[in-house]
């Protein structure tokens, strides 16, 4: 304990110190600009997204089942959609507030019901698709 007080009473212990307080404040800031420190957050953010996009699927896939099922002839249909990418938040130049959220793209979509196996009621829901969706009839796919 004697030599310990000496040595920080010291020159050396001085600059011992202080290099030390040097290399914590170096570190302090290295974790602050490589974020580190908050990993949890982005994951969470991440899996807030992705449940996001989820339901957003399902939305779209409720709504143009309905659609569907009110088309003569077409009966107990089942629809799938894929999206091209997810949500995106648009900032503003200080990033502290969103200013716009573009929703995501639909990729295609896979329609199975009952009576597609007529052409004609195949030709009226993969138009209706192409029209409730936005999309071309090269990505919708009727079958029965």
């Amino acid at each position: 304990m004697k030599k310990l007080s000496e040595l920080l009473k010291s020159e050396k212990g001085n600059k011992i110190i202080f290099a030390a307080g040097i290399f914590l404040i170096a570190v302090i800031f290295l974790l602050s600009i490589t974020g580190s420190g908050s990993s949890k957050q982005p994951e969470k953010e991440e899996k807030n997204v992705i449940s996001q996009v989820e339901e957003y699927e399902q939305r779209l896939e409720q709504r143009l089942t309905g659609i569907i099922n009110s088309i003569e002839g077409a009966e107990n249909a089942k629809v799938m959609i894929t999206l091209e990418r997810t949500e995106e938040n648009i900032y503003s130049d200080r990033e502290t507030s969103v200013t716009a959220t573009v929703t995501p793209t639909v990729r295609g979509a896979v329609v199975i019901c009952g009576g597609s196996e007529s052409a004609v009621v195949r030709q009226k829901i993969s138009d209706a698709v192409c029209k409730a969706l936005g999309i071309s009839a090269a990505r919708v796919c009727v079958t029965y």
